[in-house]
């Protein structure tokens, strides 16, 4: 489920996930799983035990049993207040008004840090925030596109057009290494731009539209998103990675996003904010999501090193 469709349906919590999803676009994919405890521990993808699918009349079949493995996740609570003073009714002003108002925007500076520690999230670093994309990818699922990067040319000549072709069928193969297929790919916002361009000039650009009326853009069956930015504006996946020879590189995930498979998001109940009344000389607000993301299945996380700008 989406985090909307799994927080409660009240004015306060729907002012917090407006705000959230305003400046944390990923929330518009992740799919969440609702559990009670402090933590999961859904059994990990089976890599595959069947050798042979053929078998000759009388004989009997050779099963080979899994060895089941069930990692445990732990919950991280993202949380914060809302305060209005209470005195600004004695000045005329609508102090409810006010809460709601700083609610959402709030909202809107808390999805800028969601946004970034889906990318970089590292408990060993901080014990109370979840571990993002590059702590839960499997070292053999990041592999460069290129030995030394991959440049994204621009123009029309015939030599051009041949490298775009190239660049656009490595990503269409590497979206392909995602189990099942990729459902999302998230990279540099410019890297998005280029790479969307390159794919309306060659014939692979598609555009649809969720439940919403959201406007999706592909490449293939793919939804192509931007990582977005850090609060200072900072783009996450900069191109400030080395891949052989070149210093100028970024990176892009690919994954298959599932409802306690694949790629999941685990939590309590989704967004809850709650009233909290009068406390003191404020009006307050109180938000908690509990929540951390998983990978049940190695191959729903992949990462592409060495995309370039030309």
């Amino acid at each position: 489920m989406l985090l909307r469709a799994i927080s409660p349906s009240d004015p306060v919590t729907n002012l917090v996930l407006e705000g959230l999803l305003m400046s944390a676009p990923i929330l518009q994919d992740a799919e969440f799983y609702s559990r009670a405890g402090a933590a999961d521990a859904p059994k990990k993808a089976r890599d595959g035990g069947t050798t042979g699918i053929f078998r000759s009349i009388n004989e009997d079949n050779t099963a080979t049993p899994p060895e089941n493995t069930y990692p445990s996740t732990a919950k991280k609570i993202v949380s914060f207040d809302v305060k209005v003073d209470t005195v600004l009714e004695d000045r005329n002003e609508d102090p409810e008004a006010e809460l709601a108002t700083q609610t959402r925007l709030e909202a809107e500076d808390a999805g800028w840090l969601l946004q970034e520690k889906f990318f970089t999230g590292d408990v060993d670093s901080d014990a109370e925030e979840f571990d993002g994309f590059g702590e839960l990818i499997p070292v053999a699922n990041i592999k460069p596109v290129a030995t030394h990067g991959l440049q994204i040319v621009l123009g029309n000549t015939d030599t051009k057009v041949t490298a775009q072709q190239t660049a656009v069928e490595a990503l269409q193969k590497f979206f392909a290494t995602v189990r099942g297929g990729a459902t999302h790919a998230y990279m540099n916002e410019y890297l998005k731009i280029r790479l969307l361009s390159m794919a309306k000039s060659l014939g692979y650009y598609r555009l649809s539209k969720d439940e919403l009326g959201n406007e999706i853009e592909r490449i293939g069956q793919v939804a192509i998103r931007g990582a977005g930015y850090k609060k200072d504006g900072t783009p996450l996946l900069p191109f400030n990675e080395t891949v052989g020879n070149s210093t100028d590189c970024s990176s892009i995930f690919a994954c298959r996003w599932g409802e306690r498979v694949n790629l999941t998001c685990l939590t309590s109940v989704g967004v809850k904010a709650t009233y909290a009344g009068q406390i003191g000389n404020f009006l307050i607000n109180n938000v908690n999501l509990d929540m951390a993301i998983i990978l049940q299945s190695d191959s729903a996380l992949h990462k592409s090193t060495g995309w370039r700008l030309g």
